[in-house]
């Protein structure tokens, strides 16, 4: 049960702006695991980077540090992923298993990072061991 309505129902407050903040917040946190799950399967498993190792870095440390100070992360997609990577050495590498929303949105960003004009989409993916079906 959520406390917002309680709290402005006893202080009557307005608390859309407290509502619209966490909105944000939350769609910042997925957006940064997001970024570090895709990032992380570039490198580790396909041995591509199409960021820096410093950008890499200041995207785990975000991470950590929004999972860190949201009292809701637990319920974040790929909490434990990401919980478990970024405490055993504070990168993706342990990560083994990646689930596929991550892998089709890697395998997208590095296609458009890499445009082969003569090369569909099909045979780019088939160069790292993957295809459309």
């Amino acid at each position: 049960m959520s406390i917002i309505p309680l709290v402005s129902k006893i202080f009557r407050v307005d608390c859309s702006h407290f509502i619209k903040h966490r909105f944000f917040m939350n769609e910042l946190i997925r957006q940064k695991i997001r970024q570090y799950l895709v990032h992380s399967f570039l490198y580790y498993q396909l041995d591509e980077s199409i960021i820096s190792d410093q950008h890499y870095d200041e995207i785990c440390f975000e991470v950590l540090q929004l999972m860190e100070t949201d009292a809701d992360a637990h319920l974040l997609p790929y909490h434990e992923l990401v919980k478990t990577s970024l405490s055993d050495d504070a990168s993706g590498f342990s990560v083994r298993k990646y689930p596929a929303e991550i892998i089709s949105s890697a395998m997208h960003l590095l296609y458009q990072h890499n445009p082969v004009k003569s090369m569909s989409f099909d045979t780019f993916l088939s160069r790292f061991g993957y295809s459309l079906s």
